[in-house]
């Protein structure tokens, strides 16, 4: 896997008032900041609150009221829409923010709460990656504007297109989470960007983890015929106690050089403040989530100077 270089993004919880949402993702705009993204999710899980703002609709607002910083869903879970819809939303936002769209999916979490309040079907993990599998084949074809007929085991089509397309092109870029092997492939297959949400206990841990999952996505991309350095790496920090780097600049710098030493290109920091809820608050507080005073005291330097000495070595 060869080294592109460092890039940060931000991750909000769409758990806060909208109007707290809004300046949050303005403020980010102001910075060396990439793409802002949100979370995808019907009802929250027991102790994480109750209230969260639906993701695609909030992405929609928040594209007609920024200009530069992309946008993205981190990661819409395939169980709760079908792919072909969530294709027409991803091209709706897409043409909405001018070609700023990051489309983020996964098998998703199996949330109890979900599956009785939708009456979703109750699937194995495994089962849950061979949706994913269809789901990204679906919405890899429509978004390149090719009329999709599919028939599965999850879904059906017949000639399903979408208009109007996306801007981007050949689409937007493609973001698939999974720390699986099964999962793994469908990313060596179809993403643009991995994502792992970094589900470990300890900073040594993740690190080796990622370092083999690296490995076993090389492999998996050689025997597509695919670059392996195309495919590119991203983790989302601050779900796990896998470091805290926002207690200090050097805290911060050691946290992304040990974790770029592993292979991470793409760092997705979640960002919260005083309107941020229970539980979250204590991590906001623990320094695993940034936060307009961190951003101050020196994140937001550390950031433009580690992407900018990472394009100077590139």
């Amino acid at each position: 896997m060869a080294d592109v270089g460092v890039r940060f993004d931000m991750f909000l919880w769409q758990v806060v008032p909208w109007l707290v949402m809004r300046e949050d993702v303005l403020y980010l705009e102001r910075l060396d900041v990439g793409t802002v993204w949100l979370g995808d999710g019907y009802l929250m899980p027991a102790g994480y609150g109750r209230d969260v703002l639906e993701a695609w609709a909030t992405l929609a607002a928040l594209a007609a009221c920024t200009e530069r910083v992309r946008l993205g869903t981190m990661i819409s879970n395939v169980s709760l829409r079908h792919p072909a819809m969530l294709a027409k939303q991803a091209a709706t936002v897409d043409r909405i923010s001018g070609g700023r769209l990051d489309l983020g999916i996964g098998a998703g979490t199996d949330v109890p709460a979900d599956r009785a309040a939708l009456g979703l079907s109750t699937l194995t993990p495994a089962a849950r990656v061979d949706r994913l599998r269809e789901a990204a084949a679906v919405i890899d074809g429509l978004l390149r504007g090719q009329p999709v007929t599919h028939h599965g085991d999850y879904y059906q089509l017949d000639d399903a297109t979408v208009e109007p397309p996306p801007l981007q092109r050949p689409r937007p870029p493609l973001v698939i989470g999974g720390n699986g092997k099964r999962a793994l492939r469908v990313v060596a297959e179809y993403a643009d960007v991995w994502v792992s949400d970094v589900p470990w206990r300890t900073i040594e841990e993740a690190l080796q983890a990622i370092r083999d999952r690296n490995g076993v996505l090389d492999d998996y991309c050689q025997a597509s015929n695919r670059d392996p350095a195309a495919l590119e790496r991203a983790c989302i920090f601050g779900w796990s106690p896998t470091g805290s780097p926002f207690t200090s600049r050097d805290a911060f710098e050691d946290f992304v050089g040990r974790y770029r030493e592993a292979g991470v290109q793409r760092f997705v920091f979640s960002f919260g403040g005083t309107a941020t809820p229970a539980p979250y608050d204590a991590w906001v507080a623990a320094g695993r989530w940034a936060t307009r005073e961190t951003f101050e005291a020196f994140a937001a330097e550390a950031i433009t100077a580690l992407q900018g000495h990472a394009q100077s070595e590139g």
